[in-house]
């Protein structure tokens, strides 16, 4: 499988890099409290979830990581209408049932950078891309794109969120969205330029295949051969 890359600086940064890539929205184990991963969304289920005259779903979760027994990641919140039709929206973080979670006397964290999604011309978006990187000792970082039909970024957003931790996360249950088209994990940290570019790679990146049938009955047939070969 070929997967864009760009470089930055002396290295080259790719996908291929990932230390497992799935596809669609198959939720995994994270390995401990340090971690990234980029996800490739599909504009049409985020329009559902962020257009201006949708129906509101606060409290959807993009990602969501289990930090020592909390959920947090990324979450849907904004505003609506009686009719529970959206008026205004954004991706925000969650900290157990707080699903606009924000730092004692501080504004709620946006990991769109407090762009109002809701508004967005949706018709000129082609591609998304978002990166969730946490630490159990510096935080949480999330780094979102929305890219137009002409490659350029609408929204490139990079957002650090320094208390959002807990010091007894680990290795613990990581889920996605419906929306979300395939997941890249890595065992590390990445910076602010690798979030980014991760994040453009993730957005234009075609969708990881699903295993197919025949695959899965070729390796279903290695398997029983190697455990014949065994006995």
């Amino acid at each position: 499988m070929a997967l864009s890359c760009v470089a930055m600086g002396d290295t080259t940064l790719t996908l291929d890099d990932a230390a497992k890539a799935v596809a669609g929205n198959t939720g995994y184990n994270t390995e401990g409290g340090k971690f990234t991963v980029a996800l490739t969304l599909d504009v049409d289920a985020l329009r559902t979830l962020l257009e201006a005259g949708q129906t509101k779903s606060w409290g959807t979760n993009i990602i969501n990581y289990v930090a020592n027994g909390t959920d947090t990641g990324v979450t849907l919140n904004g505003g609506s209408t009686t009719a529970s039709k959206i008026t205004s929206s954004g991706l925000y973080a969650r900290w157990g049932t707080d699903t606009a979670w924000n730092p004692t006397n501080g504004d709620d964290i946006r990991w769109d950078g407090g762009t109002d999604l809701a508004t967005l011309d949706w018709d000129s978006i082609d591609y998304a891309g978002l990166v969730y990187s946490f630490d159990k000792s510096s935080g949480t970082t999330v780094a979102f794109t929305l890219i137009n039909d002409e490659g350029t970024a609408i929204v490139d957003s990079y957002v650090n969120a320094s208390t959002l931790t807990s010091s007894s996360a680990g290795a613990a249950a990581l889920t996605f969205d419906s929306s979300v088209l395939s997941s890249y994990y890595f065992n590390e940290l990445k910076g602010e330029a690798d979030m980014k570019a991760l994040a453009g790679l993730a957005a234009k990146a075609a969708p990881l295949p699903e295993p197919t049938t025949a695959t899965l009955s070729l390796l279903a047939l290695a398997g029983l051969a190697a455990r014949r070969r065994r006995k």
